[in-house]
């Protein structure tokens, strides 16, 4: 199977660029701007994914599609998805079916049908998904690159079971960083605009096609996408045969009203998924209170936001906390500990720790 990280590098890429008509009509930025030159067009992606629906069966902390911050629940038609699949014809990355959950699309084997037939190279075409249910056989026909993530529940693991051999599987839980902690509400808009030319989702993920209202709708950015559903607005643009090829400036328009009000670049510390706690800042209040009617729990933030960054990716897996976890745990203890140990004792420890260590060589 041609592997993700064995595709063309984003250079050998040039030739796929495109200039379509500007897309912008915002007033000029000079941060911005300098933050776009920084950022990734949708031509050089690994990957840009199709949501067809927004159902889920889980109700994820800080979820990156926003779902329990939609108002109402929507499903993509075959007809919108054959043509999405359609617009993306040339792309030489993997063209992914995601939700919500898209196993709970009620004419999800019809999608699956309709992506075999239009995408020849099984290894192009990528699910994201956390329970399968029935669906099992299904994916392994159509399927050739599976992202496979039961937040750590019991019946998504089951539902997954023969799928776990075939593609990335993340056991346990998962933490994301918040999205609703605007960058504008936490650093001046220097640094702001500097988060946003780094940010994770646009250099190592993906843009998106939605159906938005009923109309196809192509965005640079799935996170985007993912604020324009929740706030009943549409800022896409129509998703036309090779709308892929143009480049991020051209998406400025996106990138002024979307990335300023987004929590990815801050990397601020997350709740675990169970935990069904979103936490937002003031320009994310209206899409907060939207959480609360679902019977969430919110927290405001209003502390620094370097004190509470993490250092490491904005999806956290559950293996990589727990052993992060475990450290730091075993850390403190032993560190409290010995400092509350007689000097000679600590002499006596680092004396038979060597010890033993010399022996073991020997032998």
């Amino acid at each position: 199977m041609d592997k993700p990280w064995k595709r063309p590098k984003t250079g050998s890429r040039a030739h796929l660029q495109e200039h379509g008509g500007s897309l912008t009509s915002v007033v000029p930025n000079p941060l911005r701007e300098r933050a776009i030159a920084n950022m990734v067009s949708p031509y050089e992606m690994q990957v840009i994914t199709i949501d067809i629906t927004n159902k889920c069966d889980l109700a994820c902390s800080n979820c990156m599609k926003l779902l329990e911050n939609q108002d109402a629940l929507w499903e993509m038609t075959a007809d919108n998805f054959r043509l999405a699949v359609r617009s993306l014809e040339g792309f030489p990355g993997t063209i992914a079916m995601i939700g919500g959950n898209p196993a709970m699309h009620r004419n999800f084997e019809e999608l699956c049908n309709i992506l075999a037939e239009e995408v020849p190279n099984k290894n192009q075409r990528y699910l994201g998904v956390n329970n399968i249910f029935k669906h099992g056989e299904l994916a392994k026909r159509v399927f050739g690159v599976l992202n496979l993530n039961p937040h750590g529940t019991q019946g998504g693991a089951n539902s997954l079971e023969s799928l776990r051999s075939r593609g990335w599987y993340h056991e346990g839980h998962s933490s994301h960083s918040p999205l609703l902690t605007a960058g504008k509400d936490l650093f001046d808009e220097e640094e702001m605009w500097d988060r946003i030319s780094k940010c994770e989702i646009n250099h190592n993920w993906s843009a998106t096609i939605v159906q938005n209202k009923g109309k196809l709708r192509a965005y640079f950015c799935e996170v985007a996408a993912a604020f324009d559903l929740a706030r009943g607005t549409d800022h896409g643009i129509e998703p036309v045969p090779g709308w892929w090829r143009r480049n991020i400036s051209e998406f400025e328009d996106q990138v002024a009203l979307f990335c300023p009000g987004c929590g990815v670049p801050a990397k601020l510390r997350g709740h675990l998924d169970y935990e069904e706690t979103d936490t937002y800042t003031a320009t994310n209040e209206d899409l907060a209170f939207k959480s609360l009617k679902n019977n969430r729990k919110i927290i405001k933030f209003n502390g620094d936001p370097k004190s509470n960054a993490i250092n490491h990716r904005f999806t956290d897996y559950s293996q990589r906390l727990q052993v992060g976890a475990k450290q730091e745990f075993k850390y403190r203890v032993r560190s409290v500990l010995y400092r509350n140990i007689p000097w000679y004792l600590r002499q006596m420890h680092y004396e038979l720790s060597r010890s033993l260590k010399r022996r073991r060589f020997r032998n």
